[in-house]
C-alpha cells in the first residue's frame, strides 16, 4: 500500500536553502570564467594604460589558475555569514560598531561593494521579494522550537557581495585586484542570484508543509531601465525660464529648493486653493474633446501677473496635458477623466516642481496608470464600465481632498492598482497552465546549461578523451537536467551528481603519486555504481551501458595499465597566457557584444508584466498583446486584453520582430511619452 511521504520540516527547507545558495556559489567561478574574462578585457580595452594592464592580468592569473579555491573561498565565506550574520551587516547604512579610520584601498573597496548591492538589490527585487516572504512562512512555522531566527535579508545581494569581498582577500589578493575583479562580476553574479532566487521560490512553492500560509501579496515588477527621463530637461527648461526673468521659486511658502528662488507670497497656488469656485465651463470636461483648462487659467495668470516661475510651471503642465489628450492611445472616455486632473496635477507642480522629473511621483503614477486601463479595458470590452467606474473613483479621491492633493494622488493610485491586480488574478488564472509549461521548459534549459557548463569547466581543468566527452553529454547531461527539474533546482541528487562528475573526472587523469593510485583505485567502483544508477534511471540499455563504460574504462586504464590501455587524443581547451595591449584589444572585438549593440533585444528583455506590444501584421491573430508572465530564461506569455488568446514567444523570436518592423514596443508610460513630446517642443520653441 502506498503510503504517503512525510513532508520536510521548516528545519530541513531552511537548511536545504542554505545548501542551495551555497552550492551556487560554490560553483560560481567555475561556470563564469569565461564571461568574467570577456569583461575584464572589454574592461581593460578602454583604459589600457600600465597599472590597469597590471590588476586586470593578476584577476586573470587567479581566475584561471584556481577557479575552484575561489568558488570554494566565496561559498565558504557565506557558510560562515549564514552560521553567524551579525558579523556581515545585512543592510545599507548600518552603522559600523565603532568608529574607524580606513586608507583609500580600503574605502574604494567598500564603495564599490555598496554600489553593487545597490544596483543587485533593485534588480532582483522582483525574484527576492516573492522568495523572502516564503522562507518568512517557513520561520513561522518553525518558531515553536526556535525563536531566533535570521531574517530573509540573510540571502540577499549585499551579504553576497560581502562574502565574495571577503573571499577574494582570503586569496592573496591586493585591495585593488579585488575592487576591479568585483566590478567585472557584475552580470554573472545577477544571473547567479536570479536563477537561485526563482529556483528556491519554486522549491519552497512546492514542499507539502501544512499550515504554511504565504501572503498573497502581487509580485512587484522589476525596474524598467530606461533613458534619462527626459523630465529633467523640462525642468531645467523652467528654472531657465524662470531665470531669465527674474522669477520666483516653487510655491511652497518660501523655502529655496536649491534650483530656484524663495517663493512669492502670492503665487499661483494660493488662487487654486478654491478652485472648484471656477466657471463650469472652465473646469468641465467633455467627453469627445475635453477641455484643455490649463490653457485657459494660462491666459488668466498673464492678466493677473503671475510670476514667472509660476507661468513656467502652468506653461510645461498645459503642454504635457495637451500631449496627454491628444495621445491616440488613449481612447475618449479615458481622456475625459484625465482632463478633470489639470488642476489638481497643477497644484502639485507648483509646490513639488519635481513632479517633471520623478516619473514615480504619485500624480504621475495615476495617470500613467490611467493610461493603462486605456489600453486593459478598451471600448466594447466586457469590464470597460466597471473600469471606468474605477476610474472615476480615482479622479473624485483627487478631486474631494484639494488641501492634500500628493496624499490624494497616492491613495488614489493604490486603490486603482489593487483593484487592477485583482482583474489580473482573474483573468490571469486561465494561463495557469500556459505558465506552468513554459516554467518546466525553462527549468530543463536551465538543468540542461547548468550540467554543461559543469561539464565544460571540468574538460578544460581536467582533459579527457573526446570519446568520453560525447558520452557524458548525451547520457550524463540529460541526467543532471531531470534531477534539475524534479528538485526544482541544484537539489541533493544535483549537486551529488555534480560530486560524481567530479570523482569521473578526476579518475580519469593519471595519478601523481601511489597514494593518489590508489585512492583513484579504490573510487572507481563508487564512481561506477553511481553512474549506472544515473543511467539506468534514463532508460539506458545494456548495449547502451557497455558503450558508455568501455570509453571510461579504456581511459582509465592508460594509467592502471599502461601497457594495455589504449591511448586517445585527450580534450582541453584552457590555455592561461600573458596578456599586451595588442591582444587586449583583440579579445576585446571578440568577446560577445553586450546589450547594447542589439537594441531590439535590449528592448525586448525589458519587459515586464502589463506591458503591451503592437504587431503589424497581428502574430498569432493579435494586433496588440499584453506581457501576462515574464520567466527567467526570457521567454514572454502574451494574451488579449482578458486573457483569452495567447501566444508564447522569447526575447529573442520578439526582437527578430522588431528589427523587420513587424512589432514595435511603444512607451508604457502615458506621462513619459507626453514628457519626451513636450522636451522636443520645448526645444524648438514652439510650445
Amino acid at each position: 500500500m502506498n503510503t504517503k511521504p512525510v513532508p520536510p520540516s521548516p528545519d530541513a527547507l531552511l537548511h536545504e536553502v542554505d545548501a542551495r545558495m551555497t552550492q551556487a556559489l560554490d560553483n560560481f567561478f567555475q561556470r563564469s570564467r569565461i564571461a568574467i574574462q570577456d569583461t575584464i578585457f572589454r574592461v581593460l580595452a578602454e583604459r589600457m594604460d600600465t597599472p590597469h594592464i597590471a590588476t586586470g592580468q593578476t584577476c586573470l592569473d587567479l581566475l584561471n589558475a584556481s577557479p575552484e579555491a575561489l568558488s570554494a573561498a566565496f561559498a565558504d565565506q557565506f557558510r560562515r555569514h549564514l552560521a553567524r550574520p551579525e558579523t556581515f551587516p545585512s543592510h545599507h547604512g548600518d552603522p559600523a560598531p565603532e568608529l574607524q579610520l580606513v586608507d583609500d584601498d580600503t574605502l574604494k573597496r567598500q564603495l564599490a561593494e555598496e554600489k553593487l548591492a545597490a544596483d543587485m538589490t533593485e534588480t532582483l527585487r522582483a525574484d527576492m521579494l516573492p522568495l523572502f516572504r516564503r522562507i518568512q512562512a517557513v520561520q513561522r512555522a518553525k518558531l515553536e522550537n526556535n525563536t531566533n531566527l535570521n531574517h530573509p535579508d540573510v540571502y540577499g545581494p549585499l551579504p553576497v557581495i560581502r562574502a565574495l569581498s571577503r573571499a577574494l582577500d582570503s586569496q592573496g589578493m591586493s585591495p585593488a585586484c579585488g575592487t576591479f575583479l568585483l566590478g567585472c562580476v557584475r552580470a554573472p553574479l545577477l544571473d547567479t542570484l536570479k536563477h537561485t532566487y526563482t529556483a528556491l521560490n519554486q522549491f519552497l512553492s512546492v514542499a507539502d508543509l501544512p499550515d504554511l500560509p504565504v501572503p498573497d501579496v502581487p509580485r512587484p515588477p522589476p525596474p524598467r531601465r530606461s533613458d534619462p527621463d527626459a523630465g529633467h530637461d523640462v525642468l531645467a527648461h523652467i528654472r531657465s525660464a524662470s531665470s531669465a526673468t527674474g522669477g520666483l521659486g516653487p510655491a511652497s511658502g518660501g523655502v529655496s529648493t536649491g534650483l530656484f528662488p524663495a517663493a512669492s507670497p502670492h503665487s499661483l497656488v494660493d488662487s487654486l486653493t478654491d478652485w472648484r469656485a471656477f466657471p463650469p465651463d472652465l473646469v468641465s470636461a467633455n467627453a469627445e474633446t475635453p477641455a484643455l483648462v490649463l490653457r485657459q487659467l494660462q491666459q488668466n495668470a498673464r492678466q493677473a501677473g503671475t510670476g514667472a516661475f509660476d507661468l513656467a510651471i502652468l506653461d510645461a503642465l498645459a503642454g504635457l496635458f495637451e500631449f496627454i489628450l491628444d495621445d491616440p492611445a488613449v481612447s475618449p472616455r479615458y481622456k475625459a477623466e484625465i482632463a478633470h486632473l489639470q488642476i489638481p496635477a497643477l497644484r502639485v507642480a507648483l509646490i513639488s516642481p519635481e513632479f517633471f522629473s520623478d516619473d514615480q511621483h504619485p500624480a504621475r503614477q495615476l495617470i500613467d496608470l490611467m493610461g493603462q486601463f486605456s489600453r486593459r479595458f478598451p471600448e466594447g470590452d466586457a469590464t470597460h464600465h466597471n473600469a471606468l467606474e474605477q476610474i472615476h473613483t480615482a479622479c473624485a479621491t483627487v478631486l474631494d481632498d484639494a488641501d492634500h492633493p500628493n496624499e490624494a494622488f497616492a491613495r488614489a493610485h493604490s486603490a486603482l492598482a489593487a483593484w487592477l491586480a485583482g482583474e489580473n488574478m482573474r483573468t490571469e488564472a486561465a494561463l495557469n497552465a500556459e505558465v506552468a509549461h513554459l516554467e518546466q521548459i525553462e527549468r530543463q534549459e536551465l538543468g540542461t546549461l547548468l550540467a554543461l557548463e559543469n561539464l565544460n569547466d571540468l574538460t578544460e581543468r581536467y582533459p579527457a578523451p573526446e570519446s568520453v566527452l560525447r558520452r557524458l553529454e548525451n547520457a550524463w547531461v540529460p541526467h543532471m537536467t531531470s534531477l534539475y527539474v524534479a528538485e526544482s533546482g541544484e537539489g541533493p541528487d544535483w549537486r551529488a551528481a555534480c560530486q560524481t562528475l567530479l570523482n569521473l573526472f578526476l579518475s580519469l587523469q593519471p595519478p601523481d603519486s601511489d597514494a593518489t593510485r590508489e585512492a583513484r583505485l579504490q573510487s572507481i567502483p563508487a564512481i561506477n555504481a553511481a553512474l549506472r544508477q544515473g543511467l539506468l534511471a534514463q532508460g539506458a540499455e545494456p548495449a547502451q551501458l557497455k558503450d558508455f563504460f568501455s570509453a571510461i574504462t579504456a581511459t582509465q586504464e592508460c594509467w592502471i595499465r599502461p601497457a594495455l590501455g589504449h591511448r586517445e587524443a585527450r580534450v582541453s581547451t584552457f590555455t592561461p597566457q600573458r596578456i599586451s595591449p595588442a591582444q587586449i584589444e583583440s579579445f576585446a572585438n571578440q568577446a560577445p557584444g553586450s546589450q547594447e549593440n542589439d537594441p531590439a533585444l535590449r528592448q525586448a528583455q525589458q519587459l515586464i508584466e502589463g506591458d503591451w506590444v503592437d504587431f503589424d501584421p497581428p502574430y498569432e491573430g493579435l494586433a496588440t498583446a499584453r506581457v501576462a508572465w515574464v520567466g527567467v530564461r526570457g521567454y514572454l506569455l502574451f494574451c488579449d486584453s482578458e486573457g483569452e488568446q495567447r501566444f508564447s514567444l522569447d526575447c529573442e523570436g520578439l526582437a527578430t520582430e522588431i528589427r523587420t518592423g513587424r512589432a514595435r514596443i511603444p512607451e508604457q508610460s502615458l506621462t513619459r511619452n507626453a514628457m519626451l513630446r513636450l522636451k522636443d517642443s520645448l526645444a524648438t520653441g514652439l510650445s
